[in-house]
């Protein structure tokens, strides 16, 4: 008897880590470190498929662009070549953007970490003559246009700390539309028929 009570032990305690590595599993992690003076090592896990990752300059000018095809990520970024100056790494999701930030001198590159930008991309739902906007939770202003298939602006919006907002749409005509948000100087798009 209290051998099978230590082997049923045994087995819930098994369980009980298999959930909660599962459950540490399913976190995304990004980290960025620097390596060697002027690497920067990326390295990201449980992350979606076909999150974009882009290395830009201060300037704009993009230096590196590629995007994930599983739920792990790892690149190393040699920047003994590059000038002095800001670099702007955005790794860009379905559901948000995060840009962080790299500092190039002379001799070494650092990541500067207060500079991290984290953006909650709206979703948007329609159903019924209805769209609803769901805005993220750290968003405080994000402008909203609906262009129609003429490129002409069909409704516009600036919306304050809303987390929801609904917009009666039935009275557009059927078509296709592009809703145009922007949100902290960046531009997010989304295509939407009704």
């Amino acid at each position: 008897m209290k051998k099978q009570f230590t082997k049923t032990l045994a087995a819930i305690a098994l369980l009980a880590s298999g959930f909660t590595a599962t459950a540490n599993e399913s976190e995304k992690e990004i980290s960025l470190t620097t390596e060697n003076q002027k690497a920067v090592v990326l390295q990201m896990n449980n992350i979606e498929s076909g999150t974009q990752i882009t290395l830009k300059d201060e300037e704009g000018k993009l230096l590196f662009k590629d995007h994930t095809s599983s739920n792990q990520y790892g690149k190393v970024f040699n920047l003994n070549q590059l000038e002095e100056g800001q670099l702007y790494l955005e790794i860009e999701s379905a559901e948000k953007l995060e840009v962080m930030s790299i500092e190039v001198t002379e001799t070494k590159a650092t990541m500067d970490a207060e500079a991290e930008l984290v953006i909650e991309k709206p979703s948007v739902k329609i159903a019924n003559g209805n769209m609803k906007v769901y805005f993220g939770e750290n968003e405080s202003v994000c402008g909203m246009k609906i262009y129609d298939s003429l490129g002409s602006i069909a409704f516009k919006d600036q919306v304050g700390s809303a987390a929801m907002k609904r917009y009666d749409v039935s009275k557009l005509a059927e078509g296709q539309y592009e809703i145009q948000f922007t949100a902290k100087g960046r531009n997010f798009y989304h295509t939407i028929t009704l």
